[in-house]
């Protein structure tokens, strides 16, 4: 089999509001199958993982997540694990009659199972799903994001369904997180060399910092499948790190003080990391003892990062800072810990998220703008997420996230989808979010939530949440475009619940008019079946407004766009 890499320039993605060109790399991987292959002949190759621990208490190991807080109450477990994810005793999976390996991991609130599986075909397809569910009786089976249109029969516990498309599927049963396992069907890669790189092999091993420190450029570090014990990995320009199938990478911690991401870069360019790997952080203490970084670039340019499988992230987890030109795809993230949001954008440019699961406990997918520079072009502005399922157990699912030194522009969540919305321990929280606050002198704006899709939520849909707890903070929100986002069904809290929840608190000494909110759209808001209009927006609506508050409802246009 042969896999052809083909040249190109940029990658073009228009916007009606936007034209974003994100340029990575002289070459992308575009797979063509071999021209000899049959139509619709379809090899299947699963993903697994060598020396996965067993657990048989799937309660004791969710249990692991939270510990005694000493108050009579419990927090969140963000000490170190030995390991985060096992084989599963929920459920068995065939794909053609082909037995795919079924894992799972701990999440905020339930355990989350996971599965892989990679096919090679020419044209079109049709892949036969068969799920058993090996515990507990369920009657109802729903796929996932709904848009996927995956028409799923349960019976005697079996799920039956068949995909035609690339990308996630999350099998979910009786409307309910519990026992849920999200399947990846990726497209089967056969690599190869760039012109011009020199390879080298390593092998499953451990390593210290310095031996994964690497300096040569044109070069692919070629990782082969089997298990790795790993602390950082440094990449440098024009450089490419490659994942066999079954590459597994436990991240250790490498003394008290090692502040080093497992993966990063600082001031480097052209680096691709690509194939099929998982790195497993739960060796790595977290929460606000945390040291060690998960997934970390810094001033880089031209980054392509694709094709991993991340568990229980003990820090933020995929960051990029104040870089150009990334592009993010084909990734599974599963967390619980405080501080382990998904990905992150902060002060980038042209760059791209797509393809994406996503589960943590805290931020789903996001954009800040507060790295430490005075650069007058340092700010977060032609950022798209498209094409993205995220889950949420703590924290908000698509949105601009506080804080906010520098500006904000021109950010599109497009065509993504939430499965289960669980965050409910404070008015912040939501959906599609814009919470800002730390600068007083920055600007968020021209950002636009598009075709997004919720299941089920109990947090507000919408939330814009501006707050200043000081003379320094607050700022200005406007042109915020809310339009074809849904939610199917609303689970009531302690908490109330708004399709649309405005806030603009002021605490202290900071003066009201440090927070600003200008003009919001919203078209097309389906809540639970409600259309939102404005003869019933003021049942939908909270404002919680500080006297003195730069905003009047008359900011909000609803479905005025054409």
């Amino acid at each position: 089999m042969k896999n052809i890499i083909k040249k190109f320039i940029g990658i073009i993605i228009a916007f009606s509001m936007l034209t974003f060109v994100a340029s990575c790399f002289e070459g992308e991987r575009n797979i063509t199958p071999p021209d000899d292959k049959a139509n619709n002949e379809i090899e299947l190759y699963p993903i697994a993982y060598l020396d996965v621990n067993q657990e048989d208490d799937m309660e004791k190991f969710w249990a692991q997540t939270r510990k005694d807080n000493g108050k009579g109450g419990t927090v969140s477990h963000d000490d170190a694990h030995d390991y985060g994810f096992v084989d599963s005793v929920w459920h068995t999976l065939k794909i053609n009659q082909t037995d795919v390996a079924v894992y799972s991991t701990r999440c905020g609130f339930d355990i989350h199972s996971f599965a892989w599986i990679d096919i090679l075909v020419n044209g079109e397809f049709e892949i036969d799903i068969e799920l058993s569910l090996m515990q507990g009786d369920k009657t109802t089976c729903v796929v996932l994001p709904k848009k996927s249109q995956v028409n799923a029969q349960l019976e005697n516990n079996v799920v039956r369904a068949t995909l035609t498309e690339y990308g996630s599927y999350s099998f979910t049963f009786d409307e309910s997180p519990e026992m849920a396992l999200t399947l990846y069907v990726g497209q089967k890669l056969d690599f190869e060399i760039p012109e011009g790189y020199s390879l080298e092999y390593l092998e499953p091993d451990t390593y210290t910092a310095e031996q994964t420190t690497f300096s040569e450029s044109n070069k692919v570090y070629y990782f082969k499948s089997g298990n790795y014990d790993v602390t950082s990995i440094g990449l440098p320009s024009n450089s490419v790190m490659y994942m066999e199938s079954g590459a597994y990478f436990r991240v250790y911690q490498d003394g008290i003080g090692d502040y080093s991401a497992a993966l990063y870069n600082t001031g480097t360019e052209n680096i691709k990391v690509m194939g099929r790997g998982i790195f497993d952080f739960s060796k790595c203490i977290g929460g606000d003892a945390k040291t060690k970084g998960v997934f970390s670039f810094s001033r880089c340019q031209n980054i392509d990062f694709s094709g991993v499988v991340s568990i229980n992230s003990n820090n933020w987890t995929l960051c990029f800072w104040y870089c150009q030109n990334v592009k993010v795809s084909q990734c599974m993230i599963f967390g619980y810990r405080t501080y382990s949001d998904g990905v992150m954008f902060s002060d980038c440019q042209d760059s791209y998220a797509s393809d994406c699961f996503v589960r943590t406990g805290d931020d789903g997918m996001e954009v800040k703008s507060f790295t430490a520079s005075t650069d007058e072009n340092c700010s977060t502005k032609n950022v798209v997420f498209e094409n993205n399922n995220v889950w949420t157990d703590k924290g908000i699912a698509y949105g601009c996230i506080y804080e906010s030194v520098h500006d904000v522009e021109d950010v599109y969540f497009k065509n993504n989808a939430v499965g289960f919305a669980q965050s409910a321990w404070s008015d912040h929280l939501g959906v599609c979010v814009i919470q800002m606050g730390s600068s007083k002198a920055s600007t968020w704006q021209n950002i636009y939530f598009e075709n997004i899709e919720a299941y089920k939520i109990n947090c507000s849909l919408l939330s814009v949440f501006n707050r200043a707890n000081n003379d320094n903070e607050g700022g200005l929100i406007k042109n915020i475009y809310f339009k074809n986002v849904s939610a199917k069904h609303i689970e009531q809290t302690n908490l109330p619940l708004y399709a649309l929840n405005i806030v603009i608190k002021i605490n202290n000494n900071a003066p009201s008019t440090n927070s600003r909110i200008g003009r919001l759209y919203l078209d097309n808001i389906d809540y639970a079946g409600i259309l939102i209009t404005d003869e019933n927006i003021n049942e939908h609506l909270n404002c919680n407004i500080s006297e003195g508050a730069a905003f009047t409802t008359n900011n909000i246009k609803i479905n005025t766009l054409v």
